[in-house]
Protein backbone atom coordinates (compact mmCIF):
# COMPACT_ATOMS: atom_id res chain seq x y z
CA UNK A 1 0.00 0.00 0.00
CA UNK A 2 3.23 2.01 1.28
CA UNK A 3 4.76 1.59 -2.30
CA UNK A 4 2.05 2.49 -4.13
CA UNK A 5 1.11 5.75 -2.89
CA UNK A 6 4.96 6.56 -3.50
CA UNK A 7 4.29 5.70 -7.33
CA UNK A 8 2.36 7.77 -7.21
CA UNK A 9 4.16 10.42 -5.86
CA UNK A 10 7.47 10.10 -8.28
CA UNK A 11 5.50 9.86 -11.76
CA UNK A 12 4.72 13.66 -11.68
CA UNK A 13 8.44 14.09 -10.92
CA UNK A 14 9.56 11.84 -13.52
CA UNK A 15 7.18 13.63 -15.95
CA UNK A 16 7.75 17.16 -15.25
CA UNK A 17 4.31 17.71 -13.80
CA UNK A 18 5.60 19.29 -10.90
CA UNK A 19 5.33 22.70 -11.87
CA UNK A 20 8.44 25.33 -11.22
CA UNK A 21 11.38 24.27 -9.91
CA UNK A 22 11.05 23.98 -6.05
CA UNK A 23 14.04 25.60 -3.90
CA UNK A 24 15.92 22.02 -2.48
CA UNK A 25 14.58 23.20 0.92
CA UNK A 26 11.18 22.73 -0.17
CA UNK A 27 12.00 19.90 -2.33
CA UNK A 28 13.36 17.82 0.60
CA UNK A 29 10.01 19.38 2.83
CA UNK A 30 7.45 17.49 0.54
CA UNK A 31 9.11 14.34 0.58
CA UNK A 32 9.13 14.93 4.49
CA UNK A 33 5.51 15.85 4.52
CA UNK A 34 4.52 12.62 1.79
CA UNK A 35 6.40 10.20 4.02
CA UNK A 36 4.99 11.24 7.43
CA UNK A 37 1.06 11.09 5.22
CA UNK A 38 2.07 7.55 3.99
CA UNK A 39 3.25 6.54 7.74
CA UNK A 40 0.15 7.85 9.19
CA UNK A 41 -2.26 6.20 6.45
CA UNK A 42 -0.45 2.83 7.39
CA UNK A 43 -0.75 3.40 10.77
CA UNK A 44 -4.40 4.17 10.35
CA UNK A 45 -5.23 1.25 8.21
CA UNK A 46 -3.02 -1.47 10.72
CA UNK A 47 -5.14 -0.25 13.36
CA UNK A 48 -8.78 -0.68 11.75
CA UNK A 49 -7.59 -4.38 10.81
CA UNK A 50 -6.53 -4.70 14.60
CA UNK A 51 -9.75 -3.37 15.55
CA UNK A 52 -11.72 -5.71 13.49
CA UNK A 53 -9.87 -8.80 14.31
CA UNK A 54 -10.25 -7.83 18.33
CA UNK A 55 -14.13 -7.39 17.62
CA UNK A 56 -14.18 -10.63 15.58
CA UNK A 57 -12.35 -12.37 18.68
CA UNK A 58 -14.33 -11.15 21.17
CA UNK A 59 -17.82 -11.90 18.89
CA UNK A 60 -16.34 -15.74 18.82
CA UNK A 61 -15.15 -15.89 22.40
CA UNK A 62 -18.89 -14.45 23.12
CA UNK A 63 -20.49 -17.54 21.07
CA UNK A 64 -18.66 -19.54 23.03
CA UNK A 65 -19.59 -17.88 26.43
CA UNK A 66 -23.54 -18.43 25.34
CA UNK A 67 -22.90 -22.00 24.37
CA UNK A 68 -21.47 -23.08 27.69
CA UNK A 69 -24.62 -20.96 29.26
CA UNK A 70 -27.25 -22.54 27.37
CA UNK A 71 -25.93 -26.13 27.85
CA UNK A 72 -25.52 -25.75 31.67
CA UNK A 73 -28.75 -24.52 32.05
CA UNK A 74 -30.26 -27.32 29.73
CA UNK A 75 -29.14 -29.39 32.11
CA UNK A 76 -30.54 -27.93 35.05
CA UNK A 77 -33.28 -27.90 33.48
CA UNK A 78 -33.20 -31.69 32.52
CA UNK A 79 -32.63 -32.22 36.44
CA UNK A 80 -35.01 -30.26 37.65
CA UNK A 81 -38.01 -31.89 35.42
CA UNK A 82 -36.79 -35.18 37.40
CA UNK A 83 -36.55 -33.79 40.58
CA UNK A 84 -40.36 -32.00 40.10
CA UNK A 85 -41.65 -35.20 39.66
CA UNK A 86 -39.82 -36.63 42.84
CA UNK A 87 -40.88 -33.78 44.84
CA UNK A 88 -44.61 -33.94 43.68
CA UNK A 89 -44.79 -37.90 44.99
CA UNK A 90 -43.39 -36.32 48.41
CA UNK A 91 -46.20 -33.95 48.56
CA UNK A 92 -48.62 -36.41 48.10
CA UNK A 93 -47.75 -38.88 50.71
CA UNK A 94 -47.15 -35.98 53.15
CA UNK A 95 -51.09 -34.92 52.21
CA UNK A 96 -52.56 -38.32 52.45
CA UNK A 97 -50.39 -38.32 55.82
CA UNK A 98 -51.79 -35.31 56.85
CA UNK A 99 -54.94 -35.63 55.95
CA UNK A 100 -55.22 -39.22 58.19
CA UNK A 101 -53.55 -37.47 61.39
CA UNK A 102 -57.19 -37.88 64.04
CA UNK A 103 -57.61 -38.89 67.53
CA UNK A 104 -59.11 -42.42 66.98
CA UNK A 105 -56.85 -45.26 65.53
CA UNK A 106 -56.62 -45.30 62.00
CA UNK A 107 -57.71 -48.30 60.00
CA UNK A 108 -55.26 -51.58 59.80
CA UNK A 109 -56.04 -51.37 56.00
CA UNK A 110 -53.75 -48.01 55.85
CA UNK A 111 -50.15 -48.66 54.71
CA UNK A 112 -48.45 -46.59 56.95
CA UNK A 113 -44.96 -47.28 56.51
CA UNK A 114 -45.27 -47.45 52.42
CA UNK A 115 -46.69 -43.54 52.75
CA UNK A 116 -44.12 -42.60 55.29
CA UNK A 117 -41.24 -44.08 52.83
CA UNK A 118 -42.42 -41.43 50.34
CA UNK A 119 -42.73 -39.02 52.90
CA UNK A 120 -39.37 -38.84 53.87
CA UNK A 121 -37.88 -38.60 50.40
CA UNK A 122 -36.31 -35.18 50.22
CA UNK A 123 -35.87 -34.07 46.17
CA UNK A 124 -33.75 -31.25 46.87
CA UNK A 125 -32.23 -29.80 43.59
CA UNK A 126 -29.28 -28.78 43.26
CA UNK A 127 -28.40 -27.18 39.92
CA UNK A 128 -24.85 -26.34 38.38
CA UNK A 129 -23.51 -22.88 38.21
CA UNK A 130 -20.04 -23.81 37.27
CA UNK A 131 -20.12 -21.88 33.94
CA UNK A 132 -22.08 -19.05 35.11
CA UNK A 133 -19.47 -18.48 38.60
CA UNK A 134 -16.68 -19.15 35.82
CA UNK A 135 -18.05 -16.24 34.10
CA UNK A 136 -18.32 -13.90 37.35
CA UNK A 137 -14.90 -14.85 38.19
CA UNK A 138 -13.43 -13.51 35.45
CA UNK A 139 -15.20 -10.36 34.37
CA UNK A 140 -16.93 -12.01 31.17
CA UNK A 141 -20.52 -11.31 32.45
CA UNK A 142 -20.15 -7.36 32.35
CA UNK A 143 -18.30 -7.63 28.93
CA UNK A 144 -21.61 -9.61 27.37
CA UNK A 145 -23.56 -7.28 25.09
CA UNK A 146 -26.91 -8.39 25.78
CA UNK A 147 -28.01 -6.49 28.71
CA UNK A 148 -31.13 -8.44 28.90
CA UNK A 149 -29.41 -11.36 29.41
CA UNK A 150 -26.83 -10.11 31.72
CA UNK A 151 -30.37 -8.46 34.16
CA UNK A 152 -31.83 -12.53 33.68
CA UNK A 153 -28.57 -14.05 34.71
CA UNK A 154 -28.50 -11.69 37.82
CA UNK A 155 -31.87 -12.64 38.87
CA UNK A 156 -31.02 -16.29 38.75
CA UNK A 157 -27.74 -15.27 41.27
CA UNK A 158 -30.50 -13.95 43.45
CA UNK A 159 -33.20 -16.77 42.93
CA UNK A 160 -30.37 -19.22 43.87
CA UNK A 161 -29.25 -18.15 46.85
CA UNK A 162 -33.15 -17.96 48.10
CA UNK A 163 -33.09 -21.84 46.62
CA UNK A 164 -30.28 -22.65 48.40
CA UNK A 165 -32.32 -21.81 51.85
CA UNK A 166 -35.67 -23.26 50.82
CA UNK A 167 -33.29 -26.70 50.05
CA UNK A 168 -31.87 -26.36 53.59
CA UNK A 169 -35.24 -25.79 55.27
CA UNK A 170 -36.46 -29.01 53.15
CA UNK A 171 -33.45 -31.15 54.40
CA UNK A 172 -33.91 -30.07 57.89
CA UNK A 173 -38.01 -30.87 58.06
CA UNK A 174 -36.79 -34.06 56.84
CA UNK A 175 -34.02 -34.64 59.07
CA UNK A 176 -36.86 -34.37 61.99
CA UNK A 177 -39.51 -36.04 60.87
CA UNK A 178 -36.90 -39.46 60.33
CA UNK A 179 -35.65 -38.53 63.97
CA UNK A 180 -39.17 -38.70 65.01
CA UNK A 181 -39.77 -42.16 63.67
CA UNK A 182 -36.43 -43.33 65.42
CA UNK A 183 -37.87 -42.09 68.52
CA UNK A 184 -41.49 -42.75 68.72
CA UNK A 185 -42.32 -45.41 65.91
CA UNK A 186 -39.95 -47.75 63.73
CA UNK A 187 -38.01 -46.71 61.21
CA UNK A 188 -37.07 -50.30 60.05
CA UNK A 189 -41.02 -50.86 58.93
CA UNK A 190 -40.13 -47.90 57.06
CA UNK A 191 -37.34 -49.15 55.19
CA UNK A 192 -38.13 -52.18 54.00
CA UNK A 193 -40.75 -50.92 51.91
CA UNK A 194 -37.94 -49.62 50.01
CA UNK A 195 -36.43 -51.38 47.13
CA UNK A 196 -33.23 -50.97 48.42
CA UNK A 197 -33.73 -52.50 52.11
CA UNK A 198 -34.16 -56.20 51.73
CA UNK A 199 -34.95 -57.18 55.56
CA UNK A 200 -38.24 -57.88 57.12
CA UNK A 201 -40.56 -56.05 58.94
CA UNK A 202 -39.90 -55.60 62.71
CA UNK A 203 -40.53 -57.99 65.05
CA UNK A 204 -41.18 -56.06 68.12
CA UNK A 205 -44.89 -55.39 67.41
CA UNK A 206 -44.19 -51.40 67.33
CA UNK A 207 -46.59 -50.05 64.37
CA UNK A 208 -46.38 -46.92 62.79
CA UNK A 209 -50.31 -46.30 62.52
CA UNK A 210 -49.84 -44.77 66.46
CA UNK A 211 -48.24 -41.60 65.42
CA UNK A 212 -50.76 -40.59 63.49
CA UNK A 213 -52.56 -40.12 66.68
CA UNK A 214 -49.37 -37.52 68.32
CA UNK A 215 -49.89 -33.84 67.77
CA UNK A 216 -45.55 -33.23 67.83
CA UNK A 217 -46.11 -35.25 64.35
CA UNK A 218 -48.98 -33.83 62.79
CA UNK A 219 -46.62 -30.53 63.87
CA UNK A 220 -43.63 -32.39 61.93
CA UNK A 221 -45.79 -33.52 58.87
CA UNK A 222 -47.30 -29.68 59.00
CA UNK A 223 -43.90 -28.26 58.48
CA UNK A 224 -42.51 -30.33 56.08
CA UNK A 225 -45.41 -30.36 54.13
CA UNK A 226 -45.10 -26.45 54.20
CA UNK A 227 -41.78 -26.20 53.12
CA UNK A 228 -42.42 -29.31 50.31
CA UNK A 229 -45.06 -26.62 49.27
CA UNK A 230 -42.61 -23.41 48.63
CA UNK A 231 -40.09 -25.62 46.61
CA UNK A 232 -42.75 -26.26 44.46
CA UNK A 233 -43.52 -23.18 43.96
CA UNK A 234 -39.51 -22.18 43.52
CA UNK A 235 -38.96 -25.09 40.68
CA UNK A 236 -42.12 -23.46 39.18
CA UNK A 237 -40.18 -20.13 38.98
CA UNK A 238 -36.96 -21.50 38.38
CA UNK A 239 -38.58 -23.28 35.56
CA UNK A 240 -39.42 -20.12 33.98
CA UNK A 241 -36.40 -18.35 34.50
CA UNK A 242 -34.05 -21.20 32.88
CA UNK A 243 -36.42 -21.24 30.03
CA UNK A 244 -36.01 -17.41 29.60
CA UNK A 245 -32.02 -17.73 29.73
CA UNK A 246 -32.19 -20.79 27.37
CA UNK A 247 -34.25 -18.50 24.56
CA UNK A 248 -31.40 -15.35 25.04
CA UNK A 249 -28.54 -18.04 25.09
CA UNK A 250 -29.38 -19.73 22.02
CA UNK A 251 -26.86 -19.33 19.19
CA UNK A 252 -29.06 -21.31 16.29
Amino acid sequence: MIQFFRKLRQNPIAEGKTGRPARPVGRYFKYALGEIVLVVIGILIALQINNWNQGRLALDRERVTLSNLNSEFRDNLEDLDSINNILLGAIDANELIFNMIRAEPVEHSVNIDSLLTRAITSPSWKPSEFVLNELKNSDGLAKLNDNHLKKQLFQWSRFFNELQETMAQLEDTNKDLILFIRENGSLRNVDVESELFNYRRSQLGIENAKLLQDFKFENIIDDKLYVLIEAKNDYARAKVLIEEILQSTSTE
